[in-house]
């Protein structure tokens, strides 16, 4: 008889707090680590090969033989390939960990990066988005602008993600600035959580897997460390909404 030989890395596991990580959870929490080691030299090459695309539509646009419509698809192209440019540049800034501490912030602008970073996947998913509230210097609080960011991105996935295959879904923003601070409401018309809204914020908890669960949890540390809350909620006629309140 002969016996299958063992690989002890099929069993991996590691144990953080009450909660087991199994060798694919562990996986993929080395990957994105791994892709934000690397993200800093891929920027690199994507900003080369986008200066030669920009200069070269430059050179094209100078030229006079061209026929109007060609000369209206050149323009595009240079929209989007600055629009590529800056978006690297935001994506490089996000990754980077920066030491820019603690100023006064303008949530209104943030908001609207972090939803930057998610337009397209939105756009994929065919989800609504609709802010509403205070505009561009309206609303200003005192918080870490890459903290404010990451707590948003992770927000906005957390819907995206619970919206997911639903027809007609819809993400709504609101910033509102008020006498205790700044707060930003976000709502969806997804599933809900039900009563699993109070361990949403928990290390690990899911109700997606393979979903390692850490967005929220990451999110509502951040906005502790700030001087700030997010609690997770129900929404009234359905879906969840997470409230963050700032300083």
């Amino acid at each position: 008889m002969t016996q299958e030989p063992t690989h002890p890395a099929a069993t991996l596991a590691v144990r953080v707090g009450d909660r087991t990580l199994g060798l694919e959870e562990l996986a993929y929490l080395n990957r994105m680590t791994t892709a934000g080691l690397v993200l800093p030299n891929v920027a690199h090459e994507l900003n080369n090969a986008l200066q030669v695309i920009g200069g070269l539509v430059e050179l094209l646009s100078l030229r006079e033989d061209l026929p109007q419509d060609v000369k209206d698809k050149i323009g595009r192209v240079g929209v989007q390939s600055s629009r590529a440019t800056e978006l690297i540049r935001e994506v490089v800034t996000f990754a980077r960990r920066d030491d820019a501490g603690v100023a006064q912030v303008d949530v209104a602008k943030v908001v609207d990066r972090a939803l930057g970073f998610r337009r397209y996947h939105l756009g994929r998913a065919r989800i609504g988005v609709r802010v509403e509230g205070c505009g561009p210097g309206e609303a200003l609080a005192r918080v870490d602008a890459n903290d404010l960011q990451q707590i948003l991105l992770n927000v906005i996935i957390n819907c995206e993600q619970a919206l997911a295959g639903r027809p007609g879904g819809e993400i709504d923003v609101r910033v509102e600035r008020g006498s205790a601070g700044v707060t930003v409401r976000v709502h969806d018309n997804g599933p809900g959580l039900d009563d699993a809204a109070g361990r949403a914020p928990e290390p690990f908890f899911t109700t997606r897997p393979p979903s390692a669960g850490l967005g929220l949890a990451v999110a509502t540390a951040l906005a502790e460390s700030q001087g700030g809350n997010l609690q997770v909620l129900g929404g009234e006629g359905g879906g969840c909404v997470a409230l963050l309140t700032l300083p």
